[in-house]
């Protein structure tokens, strides 16, 4: 218990430093999720920049959750919340967009990322400079439900992975859309704690498994409970934006490519739009060539990030 204590004092106390550091947020993006709702609440409570706006993006037809738990956030920070809901033409525009910048096919990139390119331009529509985001928090602290099956070694070890090679869209879109992106789980300080802190306490073993357990812990008495302990769901899914699939897979009947192998229904509207921008970059010295689209990837890879083919 005194490990828990300990290391939920120095978790509020990094990420307290963390958003000291973040000097131009007008806005954050706040899905209701945990990470992003103890991003911006230490924003609003310690950061440089206090006066931000919340912001929640949906897709209009859908019933998405997260504007809901965006709003009990909102109200409980005391800042406005900009709701954002996009027509069908809106997300294809942006699905177009997110292809582009990210020079990527894969669906899954390109659905979950066209809900945020939604989020990121209202920002710029609304005068906004920089964004705060719940980025990594998923990542150092167990939040994937895939990792919960892992032993607490294998955990241990594919979390340094990925701190090695994390990427995340947001970022590349904000640099696009001309915007700031900051999140306080990438601060080094925050990064270097987190590999400190025991696996155990990251992901909870008992009756029920618990991802994230000590950011749970060390904000429990500062967020709602329906935002501490909520379970982890994609932006995609919270926003509604996972009726795209089906949309993008209705524009891709009839649609093929001769020397690419295509591993989701989605893929050959998608192809098209990367043709218009892009080219297959084969590989370079040092990589292997993706089965599927052929696209150069790094051999001790697995993932390809040109078609988001895996494990190759």
């Amino acid at each position: 218990m005194m490990d828990e204590e300990r290391y939920a004092e120095l978790l509020r106390r990094a990420l307290m430093s963390a958003v000291k550091r973040c000097r131009r947020v007008t806005h954050a993006l706040t899905s209701g999720g945990l990470d992003s709702s103890i991003a911006a609440l230490m924003m609003r409570l310690y950061g440089a920049s206090r006066d931000f706006k919340g912001v929640a993006v949906c897709l209009e037809g859908q019933e998405p959750f997260d504007v809901r738990y965006a709003e009990l956030l909102a109200k409980r920070l005391g800042i406005g919340l900009l709701r954002v809901r996009a027509s069908v033409d809106e997300a294809l525009r942006a699905v177009e967009e997110v292809v582009k910048a990210l020079a990527t096919f894969d669906p899954m990139e390109v659905v979950n990322s066209s809900a945020i390119f939604v989020a990121l331009k209202a920002v710029k529509g609304d005068g906004g400079t920089g964004v705060l985001t719940g980025d990594g928090g998923d990542e150092l602290f167990a939040g994937y439900s895939y990792m919960h099956g892992m032993s607490y070694r294998e955990l241990e070890e594919y979390i340094e992975h990925l701190v090695k090679t994390w990427r995340f869209s947001s970022i590349e879109l904000g640099k696009y859309l001309g915007l700031e992106v900051y999140s306080p789980y990438l601060d080094e300080e925050v990064v270097e704690l987190a590999l400190k802190i025991p696996t155990e306490l990251k992901l909870k073993r008992g009756r029920e498994t618990i991802g994230k357990y000590i950011l749970r812990v060390a904000f429990q008495d500062l967020l709602p409970p329906e935002i501490t302990w909520r379970d982890k769901h994609p932006i995609e899914l919270g926003s509604g934006f996972n009726a795209l699939y089906k949309i993008l897979e209705e524009l891709s009947e009839g649609k093929a490519r001769e020397g690419v192998r295509f591993w989701h229904k989605a893929q050959p509207y998608l192809y098209e739009v990367f043709s218009k921008f892009h080219k297959i970059r084969p590989p370079a010295q040092g990589e292997k060539q993706c089965p599927y689209c052929g696209s150069g990837v790094p051999k001790d890879k697995r993932y390809c990030r040109t078609c988001g083919a895996y494990p190759i």
